[in-house]
């Protein structure tokens, strides 16, 4: 079961996950998003992007926002995943030991994260 999210870092992104057939519904979720919370609205990637397995739009919040943003955003998702996680400025760690989920979770490509990092 995925980890809900829990209010413990400064700052956040909240990627909202979609394919062809909801990128319609992404778009007027993180619209609405834009006009009814203290967010910042990226791009909508129809592509991947990063370690993202699909088509996804990141809103970007701080700690202040997080009781407002995530409650709002679970109720009106509808069917679609949000991938939640901390930002800390250790990405490898912000995509998996600080990573919630609104819907179901998706297996992130970390790959790029590990390169060069001490295995020790």
């Amino acid at each position: 079961m995925p980890r809900r999210p829990e209010n413990l870092h400064k700052a956040y992104h909240a990627h909202v996950y979609f394919g062809p057939e909801t990128v319609d519904q992404a778009r007027a979720l993180v619209a609405e998003a834009g006009k009814h919370l203290n967010v910042q609205v990226g791009r909508v990637h129809e592509k991947l992007v990063g370690p993202h397995p699909a088509w996804s739009c990141q809103l970007a919040f701080s700690a202040a926002e997080f009781d407002k943003v995530i409650p709002w955003l679970d109720e009106h998702r509808g069917d679609l995943d949000v991938f939640v996680h901390g930002l800390t400025g250790d990405d490898l760690a912000d995509h998996t030991t600080h990573a919630y989920w609104l819907g179901n979770d998706w297996p992130l490509h970390l790959e790029m994260f590990q390169r060069g990092r001490d295995p020790s």
